[in-house]
């Protein structure tokens, strides 16, 4: 007599061996949201949004349940995998021509590829250092340079800040110049959305030195020297504080001179004359971060496939 038996690994292809990852999935993710709120100071410490290398760089035993969730994770993909494919290969054999019965085997698709998304993105997001932006050029990665033009800043009735729309201009290493503008939900994003540029906060720093020296008069940073009186100033240092004071040198026909001065006091010179240190501007400024998020174009086509699936279904969704 023919053997009813089922093969060894049969198990692995059981609908109800995919409903039991599901539902374990939910559960360890949801031991997840309380337990890394509770060890953020411990071995949570590290943890961060779409970054799970934390969790292999200190293990714990605290997170057991994400050590559990990946191996329920790689079981729910092999079974989703083996089902479509047996799914797949029934209707093929009946040589099934209608669109629409191939849709769930779709859908199950772009839930494999959220999984790769989430896998990629997890193993090799990465953020880059923080970046102040003012008006002068800085460097911002990847062989590109930014600089400030402009922040439109809309506030509550409290004083918080609502929204922020901070346009940057870019020049890359080419020399071509363009102008961008991003907000707090609102990044910049190239290379199909992998290089992220995000708006962390919006604020003013101090600029320009102002100085005066008799009649004259003129406005220093420490890149950018002035001419004061017929003598070129330098900004060497700054020191802030409750009263900013700067260390300047002027070169001029009698030698360079070497001072330092507080907001609002003078020194003479040798000459006689009197330098004062006029006060300091203070000038809009943002501060960035660059993330780098290469699960992104896998998300992208997760989410494409779905909308095919979707349709094939012939189904109104409202």
């Amino acid at each position: 007599m023919p053997s009813d038996a089922q093969p060894r690994w049969a198990w692995l292809r059981s609908q109800g061996l995919g409903v039991l990852c599901g539902q374990l999935t939910v559960a360890l993710l949801g031991v997840g949201s309380v337990v890394i709120p509770a060890t953020r100071d411990g071995a949570s410490a590290e943890v961060h949004f779409d970054d799970v290398t934390a969790f292999f760089s200190r293990p714990s035993w605290v997170h057991a349940w994400f050590y559990a969730l990946l191996g329920v994770l790689a079981l729910y993909a092999l079974n989703t995998a083996l089902c479509t494919w047996d799914s797949l290969r029934a209707k093929l054999a009946r040589r099934v021509r209608e669109a629409g019965a191939y849709a769930p085997a779709i859908i199950h698709l772009s839930f494999l590829l959220t999984l790769v998304a989430h896998l990629v993105g997890g193993l090799w997001t990465r953020e880059h250092e923080p970046v102040t932006i003012t008006a002068s050029w800085v460097d911002v990665g990847g062989g590109r340079q930014a600089r400030l033009l402009s922040v439109v800043e809309e506030s509550l009735k409290n004083g918080r800040p609502k929204s922020v729309e901070a346009t940057l201009e870019f020049k890359d290493a080419a020399g071509r110049v363009t102008a961008r503008t991003l907000g707090y939900n609102a990044p910049l994003s190239d290379g199909l959305a992998t290089e992220l540029l995000l708006l962390e906060q919006a604020g003013r720093l101090p600029g320009a030195l102002v100085f005066s020296l008799g009649a004259s008069q003129c406005s220093a940073r420490r890149e950018t020297p002035c001419v004061l009186g017929g003598r070129t100033l330098q900004v060497l240092e700054v020191y802030e504080g409750e009263r900013p004071a700067a260390l300047v040198r002027l070169t001029g026909p009698g030698g360079p001179e070497q001072l330092v001065l507080g907001e609002g006091s003078t020194r003479p010179l040798r000459s006689g004359e009197e330098l004062r240190f006029a006060g300091m501007t203070l000038e809009p400024a943002v501060l960035v971060r660059g993330r780098t998020v290469p699960g992104m174009p896998w998300a992208a086509a997760a989410a494409l496939v779905m909308a095919v699936g979707l349709v094939l279904m012939g189904r109104r969704w409202v």
